[in-house]
């Protein structure tokens, strides 16, 4: 089985505008770590995988990661680092909230935009779909073996569509998990997606 799980929030996560109201700034691989309260979340986190044997934990390599990884699991299995995780990157966008921008626009895979360097999302998708084609082949010589992947929000909706099928609208917000939320079990024994996957991933 797969747990994925995405990073306790930062400060950024919880970012509020001038009146008041929750507005996250956009951390793509922009390194912000875990406040006080992100870290006590972590932990919290680890309540939902104790019973868990885990023999492989993947994480990206962001320091928001790697910290709710190491606070929330505390088994023996070695923690992997893999690129392949890491969120998105935000390029221009870093740093800016999603009211300062088209955020829907710049998650829906159906919409023709060009950035100055911001990663596309068919980039993404490329690397966190060979990233998954890679656990998958593992898994079939590995039947039955637990994978805690620790990552983010964006990463997140990618590996959704792996499973479901990307989205016929194109709206990747739609899957997006929340934080400190209870790991997404997943099971490539059941793997079933839809004919709009595209073709030209990398594998």
């Amino acid at each position: 089985m797969i747990y994925f799980v995405r990073h306790a929030p930062t400060p950024w996560n919880e970012h509020k505008n001038a009146n008041g109201e929750k507005d996250p700034l956009c951390q793509g691989v922009v390194d912000i770590l875990l406040d006080d309260k992100g870290q006590q979340v972590a932990r919290e986190m680890g309540n939902n995988i104790k019973d868990i044997n885990f023999d492989r934990v993947i994480c990206s390599p962001l320091g928001r990661t790697k910290q709710t990884c190491y606070l929330m699991y505390k088994g023996k299995t070695p923690v992997e680092i893999d690129p392949r995780i890491i969120e998105r990157n935000f390029g221009e966008f870093e740093g800016k909230t999603r009211s300062e921008f088209d955020f829907k626009a710049f998650w829906n895979r159906n919409a023709s935009q060009k950035f100055k360097r911001a990663e596309s999302i068919q980039d993404v998708e490329k690397r966190v779909f060979n990233f998954l084609d890679e656990l998958r082949a593992w898994s079939a010589k590995n039947p039955d073996k637990n994978v805690l992947i620790v990552s983010h929000g964006g990463v997140g909706c990618i590996v959704m569509s792996y499973f479901n099928g990307i989205p016929q609208n194109g709206d990747y917000l739609s899957f997006e998990l929340p934080h400190g939320g209870k790991p997404l079990v997943l099971d490539f024994k059941n793997l079933e997606r839809q004919k709009n996957i595209i073709n030209d991933r990398v594998m």
